[in-house]
């Protein structure tokens, strides 16, 4: 019987990663798509409140299911709180309780569900593969292209039209490809969120790079541990190039 729970459990969790990843992809492509084509983030449009409502909507379906069945409830929401803070649909609230918030922080609950979604690419990431070693590693290089790619979309909304040095989009990619490297570029920050986002980027550089160079290390030394214990290959002894009669059984 526990047998038959504990398939049941995984399909489920199968299920909901799937609506996860299906949730983020949305999220991150209508926030893309307002940004990219519009040139601006429009966080009272009908299509974005509508997505945000269903995206929220299947993250907290996904933390209330997870709930029931882990079987440590109290410890579960303690580790996922965040994850819950990150999954309530807060433009939706501020716009059908009619509440008047200052227009920098409706605009910021905007990419609030972005963070979910970013984590839930994370995590499918880390689901779809199977050594522990590779699947950390792939885990780190889908948290630095999401956090390059999101940085980079809220630095170009909050510098376009200031910044005369971001015009176009890929400046804010540029930017942020430069500054998670910590090599800087010749795009400065001149708004408070924009300088924000600089010191995050050169922080999450920082500590997340150094992670590629052990991961390499770590490939070239068990490569080189597994050859070492490798028994040599033996080669025949050099004949008058007859073949060796057959044993007699």
């Amino acid at each position: 019987m526990k047998n038959i729970h504990d398939k049941l459990d995984k399909r489920i969790i199968d299920w909901l990663n799937i609506l996860v990843l299906l949730g983020s992809l949305a999220i991150i492509a209508s926030l893309s798509y307002d940004i990219l084509t519009v040139g601006r983030y429009r966080p009272d449009s009908k299509m974005t409140l509508g997505i945000q409502l269903v995206v929220c909507s299947i993250f907290i379906l996904d933390f209330i299911v997870r709930w029931i069945i882990s079987p440590r409830k109290g410890r579960f929401v303690v580790h996922n709180l965040i994850l819950l803070l990150f999954s309530i649909p807060y433009l939706n609230i501020v716009h059908y309780a009619h509440l008047d918030i200052p227009h920098e922080v409706h605009y910021l609950l905007g990419f609030v569900p972005l963070l979910r979604g970013g984590y839930g690419l994370v995590m499918i990431t880390r689901w779809f593969t199977s050594r522990s070693a590779t699947s950390l590693m792939v885990s780190y290089l889908a948290i630095l292209t999401a956090v390059t790619y999101f940085m980079s979309l809220i630095f170009f909304v909050a510098e376009r039209g200031i910044n005369t040095a971001v015009t176009t989009y890929w400046d804010a990619l540029w930017w942020a490809c430069m500054d998670l490297t910590t090599v800087g570029s010749n795009i400065i920050a001149v708004t408070t969120i924009g300088k924000i986002l600089s010191v995050i980027l050169a922080a999450a550089g920082m500590m997340m790079l150094p992670i590629f160079t052990v991961y390499i290390t770590d490939r070239v030394v068990n490569s080189r541990t597994r050859a070492a214990r490798k028994p040599p290959v033996q080669t025949p002894p050099a004949g008058n190039g007859q073949a060796a009669p057959p044993k007699a059984s």
